[in-house]
């Protein structure tokens, strides 16, 4: 007599694949954009973070710094997403950019470049925008 041979037949793991390519297929797009919106963070993190050293030097000299005499070292953001540069700076006035790392993994980030003046974020385009900022 011969025994009972128990497994999957090939048309059901067939459909068991094909349900995990399709939730695969939603499911990865999504958690990218995810990870992305959440490293943004960094640009807005160290962004805030900067100004405020900014006005708190300003309080107490006649011009803003740069970002040596505020004591950040390098040329990246926090966590290092982003490359910073400080655009413009005078007695009354600086300009600080976060640009995505072109070789990282925020290089297709819609949102691009984060800007803060002394005024706060600037949001005109080609900058990021408010819900960039929010995120």
């Amino acid at each position: 007599m011969q025994g009972i041979v128990r497994g999957f037949s090939l048309i059901e793991l067939v459909v068991v694949l094909g349900i995990i390519a399709l939730l695969t297929t939603i499911a990865v797009p999504s958690y990218q954009r995810h990870m992305m919106a959440a490293r943004r963070t960094d640009a807005v993190t160290t962004l805030l973070s900067i100004q405020s050293k900014e006005e708190k030097w300003r309080a107490s000299d006649l011009d803003y710094a740069t970002l040596g005499e505020v004591g950040w070292n390098g040329k990246l953001s926090g966590a290092g997403h982003y490359h910073l540069r400080m655009g413009s700076r005078s007695a009354v006035s600086f300009r600080l950019e976060a640009i995505p790392r072109a070789d990282g993994p925020q290089a297709k980030d819609p949102c691009g470049t984060f800007v803060m003046t002394e005024d706060g974020p600037d949001y005109r385009q080609p900058y990021a925008d408010r819900a960039c900022w929010r995120r």
